[in-house]
């Protein structure tokens, strides 16, 4: 009879070990960021990878038990190409929707911020509106929200202006491209380029684009069972963090304002 109990009490153990290491089992969600947009993602001066997207997904996983995140910094101009080849499970970076990007990825049921491109120029520079670029050398990301900005404008307008593609150039290098007169302006996010000038102090300004627009921006998601199944659970998390204010509070700490409702 002991031994029978013996028995039963070793089998018992081992399935509650098994348990207890399932429980404790995270799926890894792979996250591709830029990692030189300050404020929203960007490399501390200790190599921590930090900024407001980085806290926004880490405040859904707080919210969402068994999973975790293995952030990796990648070039703007491969991030999307990576996402579709299923190197990534998430894009937290900002991202506008636009009809390409829709077939190919998965967007989050709604919004965590909101931004509009900002035209970007030294401060001796005589630009008072978008008109002003005629005839000026404008440096931007390539296939980014503010690219499609501009590239629109331009071609509604005669095609007066001459596009300089930055590629995966960090935004502090585009905006050194200003400051030298290499570029005459950029195209870019209103904070991103006064965070740039309030810390270093640099003789650039910015004016909004268009005053009307204000693009929603997403997290996005790989087209494939495994993006559907954390898309679902994002979606809740965002929810969540909306409702209990933490959401608003990281854009006061990053921003200065709440920049995640619809205002300008």
């Amino acid at each position: 009879m002991k031994k029978i109990f013996i028995l039963f009490f070793a089998i018992g153990a081992i399935f509650t070990s098994c348990n207890s290491k399932s429980k404790n089992k995270q799926e890894v969600v792979r996250v591709a960021i830029e990692g030189g947009w300050k404020p929203y993602n960007f490399v501390d001066s200790e190599g921590n990878i930090t900024g407001f997207d980085v806290d926004v997904i880490n405040a859904i996983v707080e919210k969402t038990p068994g999973i975790s995140l293995k952030i990796e910094p990648t070039p703007w101009d491969g991030m999307l190409v990576a996402l579709g080849a299923g190197r990534f499970d998430l894009v937290a970076n900002e991202i506008k929707k636009n009809p390409a990007r829709e077939k190919q990825f998965l967007y989050a049921a709604e919004p965590y911020n909101y931004d509009y491109p900002a035209l970007i120029f030294r401060n001796d520079t005589d630009i008072k509106s978008a008109k002003d670029l005629f005839g000026k050398n404008v440096i931007v990301g390539g296939g980014s929200s503010y690219a499609e900005w501009l590239e629109k404008f331009n071609k509604e307008n005669g095609d007066k202006i001459n596009i300089v593609y930055a590629g995966d150039t960090a935004t502090a290098a585009i905006f050194a491209e200003v400051l030298s007169g290499r570029a005459d302006v950029t195209v870019d996010s209103p904070v991103a380029a006064g965070v740039f000038i309030n810390e270093r102090k640099e003789p650039l300004a910015y004016i909004p684009a268009d005053p009307d627009l204000l693009n929603p921006a997403y997290l996005i998601f790989a087209k494939n069972k495994k993006g559907e199944r954390i898309k679902a659970l994002f979606d809740k998390g965002l929810e969540e963090i909306r409702a209990d204010g933490t959401l608003s509070k990281l854009a006061v700490k990053w921003f200065g304002s709440d920049t995640t409702v619809k205002s300008k």
